[in-house]
């Protein structure tokens, strides 16, 4: 256990941020520690847990958006939530771009890697899961009616940035059976498929951002950023104003 509990620690030094649970596992099995079957994966989970009960591993590591609760955001006064407006206050800095972007994920743990890079241009991030429900269809179609001007053509591209069978290549991502249960695999081809999780974090990160930064308009982008700090700072010169007054 001490040789597979190094393993994973050295794995998780080399990474920049958070990784799915199922990514270690691949690269676990890539390193011949463990094997390639469901109950070496269930294992591993139930040593994650008790390593990170012992401080072993940080609770942090891993990307879980699986588990969240709903909670209505109070403020200890006036002050308090000014000051909370100033901090969280962001421009709409696409309103003056000429493309909306969304990144659509498969599972919620992708959705915790993605997210961090997503909000950091403002865009959001949604996890459609195997099979998306018609509700969450729907949600996202007024979304993309509000985001729609009316000098925009109704023009709505899916991007594919992964899994591709040139990177299933590139980076020798390993395979696993094909779900038999599962009503699509009778059109698939072949016996085995490559899950999300098998690709390193931080190239799922730089896909991600690679393909929003495609899309800017940099020197509208710079404007509006300007624009924004301006604003920032006219909040925060009433939160002063309100403190002394």
């Amino acid at each position: 256990m001490s040789e597979l509990l190094a393993a994973i620690q050295g794995i998780l030094r080399g990474e920049d941020g958070q990784i799915t649970i199922r990514h270690l596992f691949y690269r676990l099995v890539g390193q011949r520690l463990i094997e390639k079957i469901e109950k070496a994966y269930k294992s591993l989970c139930a040593h994650l847990s008790r390593w990170r009960r012992l401080e072993e591993i940080a609770w942090s590591a891993f990307a879980d958006n699986t588990r969240w609760h709903i909670r209505q955001p109070t403020f200890e006064g006036v002050e308090d939530a000014l000051k909370n407006t100033v901090e969280n206050y962001r421009r709409n800095l696409w309103a003056t771009q000429p493309f909306y972007i969304e990144v659509w994920v498969e599972k919620d743990a992708i959705a915790g890697i993605v997210a961090g890079t997503a909000n950091s241009w403002g865009v959001p991030v949604f996890v459609c899961r195997g099979f998306a429900s018609l509700s969450s269809l729907y949600g996202a179609a007024n979304t993309f009616k509000r985001a729609l001007r009316d000098d925009f053509k109704v023009d709505v591209q899916f991007i594919r940035l992964a899994v591709t069978r040139e990177q299933i290549q590139r980076l020798r991502l390993p395979t696993r059976p094909v779900k038999t249960s599962d009503s699509r695999a009778k059109k698939w081809r072949g016996g085995e498929c490559v899950e999300l999780d098998t690709m390193p974090p931080a190239e799922i990160r730089r896909l991600v951002e690679d393909s929003i930064t495609q899309h800017i308009d940099r020197r509208q982008w710079q404007a509006m950023k300007r624009t924004e700090e301006m604003e920032r700072e006219s909040l925060c010169d009433f939160v002063r104003a309100w403190h002394e007054r």
